[in-house]
């Protein structure tokens, strides 16, 4: 992956929201944004909604959509560029 060129510096938002909806259920929101601080670069966006459900106290499942967006371009050839989207199934074991 291209680093951007500058003095190591971005700045970056992270906002997440999360409901218990009762002892099983719960769903999050997560926004971040990052500006990377360098002239040809765009900024890059994602987004996550998704919900989990707690089937004992030690494992916990996640199901999430995940949307990023890289913007046109880095300035290089072989930067990200466009957009991806996921669909996440993540299990949690606590021991």
């Amino acid at each position: 992956m291209d680093t951007p060129i500058n003095d190591g510096t971005n700045k970056t938002w992270l906002v997440t929201a999360e409901q218990q909806w009762n002892d099983k259920w719960s769903s999050f929101l997560q926004y971040v944004t990052v500006d990377w601080d360098s002239a040809g670069y765009d900024d890059t966006d994602q987004y996550m909604i998704g919900i989990g459900y707690q089937y004992t106290p030690q494992i916990k499942f996640w199901l999430a959509y995940n949307y990023i967006d890289y913007g046109n371009g880095n300035g290089t050839a072989d930067g990200l560029r466009g957009s991806e989207n996921v669909i996440l199934f993540r299990t949690a074991i606590d021991f």
